[in-house]
Formats: C-alpha cells, sequence, structure tokens
C-alpha cells in the first residue's frame, strides 16, 4: 500500500547461528538491519557464503510466501534480475520461527536509484514484461486474487469518519458507475502473476542499469496490465504535483512493448487499470491504515491526491 510513506517494523529476533545453520550457512557477523520494509523485517548478515539478506514476513501466511519464492526461484532460473531464495533443512525455501516465514537471500549488489528516469522507467517496463512472459500459464492456487472492485464496493460503503470522506465515497461509487463496462472488460485481458510492487525502492541499480528486482511481497493474480498501471501509479506518487510526466509513462510503455506487446484493447484499458490502480490504493489506506495513523483528512493520503491529479474526465 503505497497511501503514506512507510516505517520498519522492528528488528530480527533470531539466534543467527543457528537459524542460519539451517540453510548451510555460517555466521560471520551480526544482523545489520536495512529499513524501508512495509510487510517485512530485513537484515544484511556476513557469512561463509558471502553476505545474505535475512527477511521475516511479518504479514503474510506460510501458503502465500511459499508460492512467492517458488516464482522468484522460477523467475532467476530464466535469467531475471531477481536473488533466489537459500533453500532451507528439507528442501523448504524458508524456516518458521513463531510461526513466522524467515528467507535467506543472496544480498544483491547496486544502489537504490534517487528518482525515477524515463529511462528507469523504460528499464522498468521491460523487466515487467519480462517477469510476465516468464510465468505465462504460471498456476498456483496459493497465489491471491486481489477483488479491486470488492475493494472499492467496500470503500463507497464504509463509515470512514474524515474529513472529505463523503467526496471520496462519491468519487468511488461515480468510477463503479461510469466505468463498469471498462472494468468488466479488464477482468477478461490476460492475466498472471503480478510483482504489484515496482517502484524505484525496489529496484538496485549499477552503472545505470538495473541489477535486482526486489520485494515481491505483494505478489497477487490479476491483468498484466495492472502492475503496469501500479509502475506508473508510483511514479506519479513521487512528483510535487503528483502528475505523471508524459515522459516516464511513455518510457515504462515502450519498455514494456519491447518484450510483450500489448493488444489494442489493453492499450484501450491502460488509463482504465492506471485510475484504479490509485483508486484501489488509495481506498485501502483510508479504510485500513487511517484510522491508526492519526490522520484526519482524506486529503493526507497520496494515492488519492495521485488519482485526483491524473483521473480521466472523459467520462
Amino acid at each position: 500500500m503505497s497511501g503514506n510513506p512507510t516505517w520498519p517494523n522492528g528488528e530480527l529476533r533470531l539466534d543467527l547461528p543457528v537459524f542460519l545453520a539451517r540453510f548451510g550457512l555460517e555466521a560471520r557477523g551480526e544482523a545489520e538491519p536495512l529499513l524501508g520494509g512495509e510487510d517485512n523485517i530485513n537484515a544484511r548478515v556476513a557469512t561463509d557464503r558471502g553476505y545474505v539478506v535475512v527477511r521475516e514476513y511479518v504479514r503474510s501466511p506460510p501458503a502465500k510466501v511459499a508460492a512467492e519464492l517458488a516464482l522468484v526461484s522460477h523467475l532467476a532460473k530464466r535469467g531475471f534480475p531477481t536473488p533466489a531464495p537459500f533453500t532451507a533443512e528439507g528442501g523448504e525455501p524458508f524456516a518458521l520461527v513463531a510461526g513466522k516465514p524467515i528467507a535467506v537471500f543472496p544480498f544483491a549488489s547496486g544502489d537504490v536509484p534517487p528518482a525515477m528516469s524515463p529511462g528507469l522507467a523504460e528499464q522498468s517496463g521491460t523487466l515487467l514484461a519480462r517477469m510476465h512472459t516468464a510465468a505465462t500459464d504460471w498456476a498456483d492456487d496459493r497465489i491471491p486474487v486481489t477483488d479491486r472492485v470488492g475493494v472499492l464496493e467496500t470503500g463507497a460503503a464504509a463509515d470512514v469518519e474524515l474529513d472529505g470522506a463523503d467526496q471520496w465515497r462519491e468519487e468511488i461509487r461515480r468510477f463503479l458507475d461510469r466505468r463498469a463496462e471498462a472494468l468488466d472488460l479488464l477482468a477478461e485481458q490476460p492475466a498472471g502473476p503480478l510483482h504489484h510492487d515496482l517502484h524505484r525502492r525496489n529496484l538496485l541499480v549499477g552503472d545505470g542499469r538495473i541489477t535486482a528486482v526486489l520485494d515481491f511481497d505483494e505478489l497477487n493474480h490479476g491483468p498484466l496490465i495492472l502492475d503496469l498501471a501500479r509502475l506508473l501509479h508510483y511514479a506519479a506518487l513521487e512528483q510535487p504535483d503528483r502528475v505523471l510526466p508524459s515522459a516516464i509513462a511513455g518510457a515504462a510503455l515502450a519498455g514494456y512493448q519491447k518484450v510483450r506487446p500489448l493488444t489494442l484493447a489493453e492499450l484501450e484499458l491502460l488509463p482504465v487499470a492506471f485510475d484504479l490502480a490509485g483508486l484501489v490504493d488509495a481506498t485501502g489506506f483510508i479504510v485500513w491504515a487511517a484510522p491508526y495513523l492519526g490522520v484526519r483528512h482524506v486529503e493526507e493520503c497520496r494515492s488519492w491526491l495521485a488519482y485526483l491529479a491524473n483521473r480521466e474526465d472523459s467520462y
């Protein structure tokens, strides 16, 4: 969820030598916290096989984590730039500690890019398409399916006591009513596993090239163009006025189509998918996060502001 900045969840509380031994690794140092996780806790640790990242999944259940790591391993074997997890004893890609799945990955080199540029957007679009083509016909019932229309319907009926909430609820109803046919068509488009969280902070770059795509924790199954729409949504969030730059949008689309050309229907539905991505993200934050964060006005939600700044008014 990208409605507002997030904070680290805490620190690992593990007997590292004992835990890493389950993965055939010997700890050679203390855990160094890696900040920025919203749904997980990450730390870098030196081992006899180089630096590794130990990742505790705070919210995801074991079945979903198993599905995520199976797909990540599949992608890595096919040359996609993402680190594949180490295998624990018993052949599992993670170990359970106090009921929480904890995985171990090789530490990927590179730097988080300071901004989303057209060049980075083009590379990101290409990598999304590579992921989608590498996962063609990938079937795993453990991957969740997100009912985005259902999220919006929940928002429209939610008793949220924030300033501006009436406008937000009315906009949801308007969107669902006017875009009903397009949303039905969107659900019929080519679908598969979605990264759903491809923003610059989940990328590592070296010498101007993306060296790693990280954090598949929002993995879900849905229309592929929603992944591209999410990439564009994140790019809009980083702008001071929340308006998506046309140069970044064009570059991301061009990069994607180098690998997987979109159908005419997908191209026509991309603006709707973009609006949907923004409105669903805003709704998730306003309904489920805002009450616990002291938010008073819906305009404190960045995704809501980005939706308003970019929505298509042609309907």
